[in-house]
């Protein structure tokens, strides 16, 4: 009877050895991140194509009344000035080789002319003159004159903007915020088309900025990268 004992308590432990090992270990991937604050979490960007992109239209000279401000960057001229008739509206026009172009309403002071920038940048692959200025209460606009092609085009975007690298693939991307509760996007090339995409929705967050020193974006407590088509949290 001793020996029958010893010999059902071997199988039971070995029994009980053998459920064990059975177990299937839980996998990193199901792991809740957010919770344990190993690994970063990870945010697959949508991005969607917007049609912002549109021809310059032609003006005459004789039109430039009102010149309230005009800069010069390389070859090109830009002016900003009051329509006849007009002196609540501030518009924008550029003078590219022999013809100018009217770019658009800017802002609606003629003495307070800080709003009105001009530079030139670099962006989705392309030269752009850039000129800013305000489309209404808390409403800053952000015009791209794309100047090197037989046919000017203009990009638009309601929005303050950086050009900036932010995926690090060696071409800067727009970054664009608006309103208090900063809403952020990304404009970038891909397949020879302009595509956006918006952090605030990607995030479900109420507020995403974005930090120029860092290239990074901020929401809440935690900072994000933009790796490829991803956002990666950084803590």
């Amino acid at each position: 009877m001793k020996r029958i004992g010893i010999a059902l308590l071997t199988v039971l432990f070995l029994l009980a050895g053998c459920n064990q090992g059975s177990d299937v270990p839980v996998s990193n991937s199901t792991i809740d991140e957010s919770v344990t604050g190993k690994l970063p979490i990870q945010y697959t960007l949508s991005f969607k194509d917007v049609d912002l992109e549109k021809p310059l239209s032609k003006m005459v000279e004789s039109d430039l009344t009102k010149v309230i401000l005009k800069q010069e960057i390389d070859n090109y001229t830009t002016y900003f000035y009051q329509k006849n008739h007009d002196d609540e509206n501030v518009t924008a026009a550029i003078k590219i080789g022999m013809n100018i172009f009217e770019i658009g309403p800017v802002g609606y002071s003629a003495q307070d002319t800080d709003p009105y920038t001009v530079s030139q940048i670099n962006a989705l692959d392309k030269n752009y003159i850039k000129v800013t200025g305000v489309c209404g209460a808390n409403c800053p606009i952000s015009y791209y004159i794309q100047t090197d092609t037989n046919s000017p085009k203009i990009l638009r975007i309601e929005a303050h903007t950086i050009e900036a690298d932010v995926d690090q693939d060696g071409t800067s991307e727009i970054v664009a915020t608006l309103g208090t509760a900063a809403q952020t996007s990304i404009y970038q090339l891909k397949n020879a088309h302009i595509v956006v995409t918006n952090l605030n929705e990607t995030l479900d967050a109420q507020e995403v900025t974005y930090d120029k020193e860092s290239n990074t974006f901020v929401s809440g407590a935690k900072i994000w990268r933009v790796k490829g088509e991803e956002l990666v949290s950084s803590t």
